[in-house]
């Protein structure tokens, strides 16, 4: 790539309002997303241009970030700053539920905006994917201000790390030593690894992200699920009590799935005797479900974590507007510089049952029973988890409601495995919206790309200017009910 594709456009702004939103950018967005089209595109020019102001510049955070080992600081800390020099008030919120006769935890990082017009404006629930947590979405991998601090001065925002993702302090062992932390108060013996490793379904990660959102929310939402996190949108689309509230909204930001909808796009082509796939920059991230040796690791083979490796993340994470590069650095000097950095806050870690719930292995659930049966024979099962209640759950992303939307918006970076960079009309979630717009024909239905060398870690790379672009977003999204 040349260098001259992630150098920053210079160009004059003009300021719309005390936050540095750029007029002329939130309009072009919103005359891209009133267009019935399959795609559009922003250009880089009016995606660097967008600015959000942060009170006190984000310095406050960043220095409780700086103190904290590994930057691991306790997001407890974040609450006890004055909310006027952040432009929110923060509250660090964990949640205890039970499920399969379990105790699990799940925390959020609630920012209400001080912005009086945040209010009328949905809440922004942002869910990580398989292998993070709230930290990267709260400050970048410099301890800077990230995502979730700017989008906080115009709108709501509760930031969720899903069950045994955070841990407070981080975790000292090296990422292939870790256990999740699916208890925030004590450590799990190894028997309690096992089980729940084995049991650790998206209907677990639902009912507490359900919960968390219920408890400590109001008013109308949307649940933005990057990565293996876009499962839980559509799980929430099945819930009258969520979807009174979601109001047929969907907004993703690399966003993944839902499984229902990638497998009827698989079957599709698979069908079609002249379907080729198109060359792509980026290719997959090495983490498609098919193409893994499962049960490599024995019969207690959903306790084998996936575990962050830089060469995972050289294949298509790791890029040149990633805060760690420098000039000269390979992809893989990058994906090995940011485990380092982020290596003590960051889980790193993946359970198999969210990749086989987030591909196409229905097949497989029959060969999840034996398994699941045989931790449990292994454990003795003190706690009573009753196998047919887990079982039931099994593979519940493949029945996600596809129907009910009215307003959906994918936002999507050029070098995310989600685009193609090539041929932008054979992106993922090109072919993912047009399966929406078949059962949802009355829906307003977009895709929009940000055209500049990010990736499916955009808000890490430039989480100012994609907080800016979402508040747009969110802004047309708004337009629609009326």
């Amino acid at each position: 790539m040349k260098h001259t594709l992630f150098s920053a456009a210079l160009c004059t702004v003009s300021l719309a309002c005390a936050t540095g939103l750029r007029a002329d950018a939130g309009a072009t967005i919103h005359a891209l997303l009133d267009q019935e089209k399959p795609f559009t595109m922003l250009s880089e020019a009016d995606f660097r241009s967008l600015k959000v102001a942060l009170p006190d510049g984000g310095k406050q955070v960043t220095e409780l970030a700086l103190k904290a080992p590994g930057g691991a600081f306790d997001p407890r800390d974040v609450a006890k700053l004055d909310p006027k020099s952040l432009g929110y008030k923060a509250d660090w919120i964990v949640e205890r539920f039970t499920r399969y006769n379990l105790p699990w935890d799940i925390g959020g990082l609630r920012l209400t905006s001080l912005d009086p017009g945040a209010k009328d404006k949905p809440w922004v629930v942002i869910l990580n994917g398989g292998a993070a947590n709230i930290y990267e979405f709260y400050i970048d991998l410099k301890n800077r201000p990230g995502w979730g601090q700017f989008l906080a001065q115009k709108l709501n925002v509760l930031i969720v790390s899903i069950p045994g993702n955070f841990k407070y302090g981080g975790w000292e062992k090296p990422i292939d030593q870790r256990d999740p932390a699916f208890l925030l108060d004590r450590d799990l013996n190894p028997d309690e690894v096992l089980v729940y490793n084995s049991v650790f379904t998206f209907e677990v990660i639902y009912q507490g992200l359900k919960q968390l959102i219920v408890k400590n929310t109001t008013g109308d939402l949307v649940i933005v699920g990057h990565s293996t996190g876009g499962e839980l949108p559509g799980l929430a689309q099945r819930d009258p009590e969520l979807t009174a509230r979601l109001k047929g909204r969907f907004l993703g930001w690399g966003t993944g799935g839902p499984v229902r909808v990638k497998a009827v796009i698989a079957a599709k082509k698979a069908a079609d005797p002249l379907y080729k796939a198109a060359p792509s920059l980026t290719g997959g991230g090495g983490e498609e479900g098919g193409a893994r040796n499962w049960k490599k690791a024995g019969d207690f083979w959903l306790n084998d974590l996936a575990r962050r490796t830089p060469q995972v993340y050289s294949r298509v994470y790791s890029r040149w507007l990633n805060p760690l590069y420098e000039p000269g650095m390979s992809v893989m000097d990058i994906a090995t510089r940011w485990l380092q950095v982020e290596g003590r806050r960051r889980a790193n870690f993946k359970q198999p049952l969210q990749d086989l719930e987030h591909s196409d292995n229905f097949a497989m659930k029959g060969e999840i029973e034996v398994a699941i049966e045989k931790a449990l024979a292994k454990t003795g099962n003190p706690w009573g988890v009753n196998l047919e209640e887990v079982q039931k759950d099994l593979h519940s992303t493949s029945y996600a409601p596809a129907t009910g939307y009215r307003t959906m918006v994918w936002c999507v970076g050029k070098l995310d495995g989600h685009w193609n960079a090539l041929y932008p009309a054979q992106g993922g979630d090109v072919g993912i919206a047009a399966e929406y717009r078949l059962r949802n024909p009355k829906a307003k239905i977009r895709v929009i790309g940000w055209d500049l060398n990010v990736t499916h870690y955009a808000h890490v790379e430039l989480p100012e200017q994609l907080a800016g672009a979402f508040i747009h977003v969110v802004d047309w999204m708004m337009k629609q009910d009326s």
